[in-house]
């Protein structure tokens, strides 16, 4: 095993013993604490529950994203060990419970790309207001 595997390994069962699954009002009331405008609430609920079904520990392996909100590897945080890519993070940052540092990522990638950087906004895209509904 190579030593980027072992520290990449490392790194995800420390993540995991540090995760958290929320429940859609949870997040939803969550974010808002992070500045997330109250329009935005119920399309970023709606994202998170198609790609991390809520989960702070989601990593898609093949994909390279990580966390909640399944931030890429590719351009927006780094694997190496040093923090990099865009939001000039470590990905295993976005694995745990703190989704505060991941909202702020997501709301960077958002500033610059829209909600389209997302591919499950094609589910979000329109009346999403069910994602908040009682919360």
């Amino acid at each position: 095993m190579s030593c980027k595997t072992l520290l990449i390994l490392v790194a995800a069962v420390l993540a995991l013993a540090r995760a958290k699954t929320y429940d859609r009002c949870e997040f939803a009331r969550e974010i808002q604490t992070y500045g997330v405008p109250a329009d935005q609430v119920a399309v970023w609920t709606c994202i998170a529950q198609h790609e991390s079904e809520y989960n702070t520990a989601a990593v898609n392996w093949s994909s390279g994203d990580h966390g909640i909100y399944q931030i890429s590897e590719l351009y927006w945080c780094s694997t190496s060990g040093t923090p990099g890519g865009g939001c000039n993070a470590l990905c295993s940052q976005f694995e745990d419970d703190n989704i505060q540092d991941d909202t702020a990522c997501a709301q960077l990638i958002y500033g610059q790309m829209g909600f389209p950087a997302w591919t499950t906004y094609q589910y979000c895209n329109g009346d999403v207001s069910q994602y908040t509904a009682g919360c």
